[in-house]
C-alpha cells in the first residue's frame, strides 16, 4: 500500500461510482444529513496512561473522560482543540476528528491482553488514523526522538511524502502534510489536524452508495492506484475548500478498496468487535437523534442497537455493508438532550 499513486478527483476506476447530489439525498423534516458530523473513531487500548500520553504528545487534548463503572470501562476522548485548531472550545458532540480511547479496566495488568491493529491477517479491516502536520520532516523527527516507533519512516519506500507512526497498541497513525509545502521551519503539534480514519471495504460501489445515500456524506476525493490494484475514496460532511485540498480538514473517512474483493464469498474484513478486538466504531453526531434513526429505518439501514435497546437510550449503532459499527449520537449544540 506504499506504492506511488496518481491523484484524481471524482474520477472512478473500473465502475461508475454513484455520486449522489446533496439535493437528492433523503432526509426528513426532523433530520438533515447536511448537519451531521463525523465525530470520532473508537479504539480499544491496553494501558490508557500510555495511550493518552501518546496522543497528547501528538498535540491532542483530553476533551472529556467518561467512567462507566457498571461496564467496567473508561472512555477518553482526545482531539485538537487549542488556538491553532479547527475545533475550538465547543461541546465534544459538535466536534469532528476525535479519537475515543476505550479502556476495559484491568487490561493494563493482564499480560495476555492485546488488541489487533487491523493490519495483520486474518484480522485486517480498520487501517489507520491520519494526522496532517505543518512540517512533516520536523514532526517525524520529533516523534522518533521521543522513542516512538514507525511502521514506515518518511525515508522508506517510494512514497517519501507520508509516514506511519505506531501508537502504544500498534495502531497505525499516518502522517501527511497539511499543505503542498511545509508551513513552518519547525513543528507545532497544536496546529495538527486529525484528518481521516481509514477502513477497508469489500465492495466499493456498495459502500459508496451507503455512505452517500444513507449516511449523507459527500465523496470529496478519489485516488486510483491501478498498478497496485486498489483505490482510495475520501468522504466528508464538511465543505471542501475552493482549492479542492482536503489535507487541512478534519473528519474525513477514507475507504480503501482492493480490486476483486467484491467477488469473494462472505465477509472479507474484520470489524474489530468480534474476538480478537481492536477498532470499535466510527461515530456521527446528528441534528436530531430520533429523527436520524427514523430516517435510517426508512432507508432500511441495519441496526446493531436501536435507541430503545439496552440501558443507554441516548446512542444507537448502525452497520455499514462490511459490518463496521457506526455510533449515532445527538449533537448537543443543536439540541440539548443528554447530560454527558
Amino acid at each position: 500500500m506504499f506504492a506511488r499513486w496518481s491523484h484524481r478527483v471524482l474520477n472512478p476506476f473500473r465502475f461508475s461510482i454513484p455520486i449522489v447530489p446533496k439535493s437528492a439525498r433523503s432526509f426528513t423534516m426532523a433530520s438533515d444529513p447536511s448537519t451531521y458530523k463525523l465525530n470520532h473513531t473508537m479504539l480499544r487500548v491496553k494501558d490508557p496512561k500510555r495511550s493518552v500520553e501518546f496522543y497528547k504528545f501528538l498535540g491532542m487534548s483530553e476533551v472529556i473522560k467518561m467512567d462507566v463503572p457498571e461496564g467496567k470501562f473508561t472512555n477518553y476522548f482526545m482531539a485538537y482543540t487549542g488556538p491553532g485548531s479547527l475545533n475550538g472550545d465547543r461541546h465534544f458532540t459538535d466536534l469532528q476528528g476525535i479519537v475515543e480511547l476505550c479502556h476495559n479496566w484491568g487490561t493494563e495488568n493482564d499480560p495476555e491482553y492485546s488488541v489487533v491493529n487491523g493490519n495483520t491477517e486474518p484480522y485486517r479491516g480498520f487501517g489507520h488514523l491520519a494526522i496532517s502536520v505543518d512540517n512533516i520532516e520536523a514532526a517525524c523527527k520529533r516523534i522518533e526522538d521521543a522513542g516512538y516507533t514507525f511502521q514506515k519512516k518518511l525515508t522508506e519506500g517510494r512514497m517519501r511524502h507520508i509516514a506511519f507512526a505506531k501508537d502504544p497498541d500498534g495502531y497505525w497513525v499516518e502522517i501527511i502534510k497539511r499543505a503542498d509545502e511545509n508551513l513552518s521551519t519547525t513543528t507545532d503539534p497544536g496546529s495538527y489536524r486529525l484528518n481521516h480514519s481509514m477502513l477497508r471495504v469489500k465492495d466499493a460501489e456498495a459502500s459508496l452508495k451507503f455512505y452517500q445515500e444513507s449516511m449523507g456524506m459527500t465523496l470529496v476525493r478519489t485516488v486510483e492506484n491501478p498498478d497496485n490494484k486498489f483505490n482510495l475514496y475520501f468522504l466528508a460532511y464538511a465543505n471542501v475548500p475552493a482549492d479542492g485540498k482536503t489535507s487541512d480538514m478534519e473528519g474525513l473517512l477514507e475507504l480503501t478498496w482492493n480490486y476483486g474483493t467484491e467477488k469473494e464469498e462472505g465477509p472479507v474484513y474484520h470489524n474489530g468487535n468480534t474476538a480478537p478486538q481492536g477498532f470499535g466504531h466510527i461515530c456521527i453526531s446528528t441534528d436530531d437523534l430520533q429523527g436520524a434513526c427514523d430516517r435510517f429505518e426508512s432507508l432500511n439501514v441495519n441496526f446493531k442497537k436501536r435507541l430503545t435497546d439496552g440501558m443507554m437510550k441516548n446512542i444507537a449503532f448502525v452497520l455499514d455493508p462490511d459490518g463496521y459499527w457506526i455510533e449515532v449520537i445527538q449533537n448537543e449544540r443543536i439540541k440539548r438532550t443528554s447530560n454527558w
